[in-house]
């Protein structure tokens, strides 16, 4: 049976291998592909099928570099790509580097530094730069370097490579600073009278406006929400009414008496004290003064250098001879009881 089937006339001439129909989107353009086999490279397929053959094929296992694409934005090597797994990608070739029929200035530059002999690794190396330029607008040499590594060239060594990508770095930042420049001078054309032109000294500064994006004085400077907010407020008490209690928008407390004003009779009075209301206070002094004994508020005037007594360890005999438990002197030994 088996040799029946190989022996059959269109045993060996039938293509039994999987293909699939998809859409290439390159430089742009959304390209077909019909009935390709699904093991098809990317590389194969641009060229062999689309006949795009700008990408070389040069070892077909990603040494070389002369098939180098762009694939979503990612240089890579196009012999190394299934195409069917790109059919939902954006690819880049060296065909989209030109524009109206004529040389990038990638390509230009290569051609100039005279980076091309026998133009087999050109259009690998152009993609390479273009890549580099794209990710990094003013590379250096070693930058420049570790982008080409993986493009092999054996006519014209690296150097015109090399120069290539820093002519195009400089013409391109070049070309950038004389569009500001035009840039800046159209619109000191366009300011109206009286205003100053493009590098004009600077007027002197006044007081901030803080405008916002339309010119005009943010909400804030102006706003009614400030002017309700006031006619919430509560008006000021009339001076000596201020009873300090609690109104909206916090608590509004009585100012301090100047020197020497003498204290209120009830200054010290406790009204929950057990003599009842009007007698003194736990912090009351001698005759309903304060815990000085004062009867003026009185400045305590400098610190005189005066050392309280304790005894060591015990109680601190303060003004009011209530005592509280004080902290020891350096070198006093604790007592006994502090150790059970």
């Amino acid at each position: 049976m088996t040799d029946e089937l190989l022996n059959h006339p269109g045993a060996l001439t039938a293509d039994v291998r999987p293909t699939a129909s998809y859409t290439l989107r390159v430089n742009g353009v959304d390209r077909p592909v019909t009935d390709a086999w699904i093991g098809e490279s990317l590389l194969y397929v641009l060229r062999e099928r689309l006949g795009l053959a700008g990408a070389k094929d040069g070892c077909e296992q990603g040494e070389c570099g002369a098939c180098s694409i762009q694939v979503d934005g990612q240089l890579v090597n196009g012999c190394l790509v299934p195409a069917a797994l790109a059919a939902d990608s954006e690819i880049n070739t060296v065909e989209g580097l030109s524009g109206a029929g004529g040389a990038s200035d990638v390509q230009q530059a290569l051609a100039d530094s005279g980076a091309v002999q026998c133009g087999y690794c050109t259009p690998g190396m152009a993609m390479a730069v273009h890549d580099l330029l794209q990710r990094n607008h003013r590379p250096g040499e070693v930058e420049a370097r570790q982008a080409l590594c993986g493009n092999l060239c054996r006519c014209t060594g690296y150097r015109g490579a090399l120069a290539a990508v820093q002519a195009v770095a400089d013409a391109r930042e070049a070309a950038l600073e004389a569009e500001l420049e035009a840039a800046e001078q159209a619109a000191g054309q366009a300011l109206p009278a009286g205003a100053p032109a493009a590098g004009a000294p600077a007027p002197a500064a006044g007081p901030p406006s803080y405008p916002d994006q339309a010119g005009e004085l943010p909400l804030y400077a102006d706003s009614e929400l400030w002017h309700e907010a006031d006619q919430l407020a509560p008006p000021a008490p009339p001076a000596g009414q201020d009873d300090g209690t609690l109104r909206t928008g916090g608590y509004a407390y009585p100012p301090t008496p100047p020197h020497g004003t003498p204290v209120p009779a009830d200054w010290a009075a406790d009204p929950g004290a057990p003599g009842g209301a009007g007698a003194p206070g736990p912090f009351a002094g001698p005759g309903g003064t304060d815990p000085f004994g004062t009867t003026a508020y009185q400045d305590a005037g400098p610190y005189d250098g005066t050392v309280y007594a304790t005894d060591g360890y015990g109680q601190y005999t303060g003004h009011d001879a209530t005592g509280y438990d004080a902290t020891p002197a350096h070198g006093i030994r604790l007592h006994e009881d502090e150790n059970a």
